[in-house]
């Protein structure tokens, strides 16, 4: 399915001109999207195309590749006579989470926060009991909310913000019922010139000890 740039061509029939026009329309309508609504496969492509006359010219959906100048993750400028770009991002981190931001006259906002979760085993409070929950990006601030898998009403939140090499996270302080204000598990908040996210038990008693799911949730600053 070719597309051909120079159409019609002076240098052949008219017979040999029609299969090149009809090549250059199949290649419009399959590119720009003429699959059946309710198709939903890889190649599905975005927009509607001669497919019915409520859905032409109108998207299913909005599919990116995050934008790069030079394989470095970058922010698109704004075009002339434009107000805005929506752009996709890379995060910068290994696993290179891809982020949704909006550039405007007034500077860059990350609208889609990141997300990451998983599970860490925690045992113990004392200085030599940190785990690493993840690595997030620098010059990021999120929100982290973990629960005890084996109570999964047993919870707790807190927040974090990094600069260029380091991260500062806090627990909220939540009351359990009958005790004084404390918490099950505490986040690292000095300084350790390390991007890593750190978590170990607060002092709420080794019974919360064990497997906490965590949910991170960052932005750009």
């Amino acid at each position: 399915m070719p597309w051909n740039s120079t159409f019609p061509l002076g240098s052949v029939s008219v017979k040999a001109n029609r299969v090149i026009g009809q090549q250059n329309t199949t290649y419009i309508e399959t590119t720009m999207g003429n699959s059946i609504v309710g198709t939903n496969t890889n190649t599905t492509r975005d927009h509607f195309w001669n497919v019915g006359a409520n859905e032409d010219g109108r998207h299913r959906f909005i599919q990116s590749p995050a934008f790069t100048v030079g394989a470095v993750a970058a922010d698109p400028v704004i075009g002339t006579g434009m107000d805005g770009v929506l752009y996709l991002k890379s995060d910068g981190l290994a696993s290179a989470r891809i982020q949704g931001f909006y550039r405007n006259a007034q500077g860059i906002y990350q609208y889609l926060p990141a997300f990451i979760t998983g599970t860490v085993t925690i045992n113990g409070s004392g200085s030599g009991d940190w785990k690493t929950l993840s690595a997030v990006p620098a010059g990021s601030y999120g929100e982290v909310f973990m629960y005890l898998n084996s109570s999964k009403s047993e919870c707790q939140s807190g927040s974090f913000s990094t600069n260029s090499n380091s991260v500062r996270a806090y627990s909220n302080r939540q009351k359990q019922e009958g005790t004084a204000d404390s918490y099950f598990v505490e986040l690292r908040n000095d300084i350790s010139g390390s991007l890593n996210l750190q978590a170990r038990r607060g002092d709420s008693g080794s019974g919360y000890d064990g497997t906490w799911t965590y949910i991170i949730t960052y932005r750009a600053q």
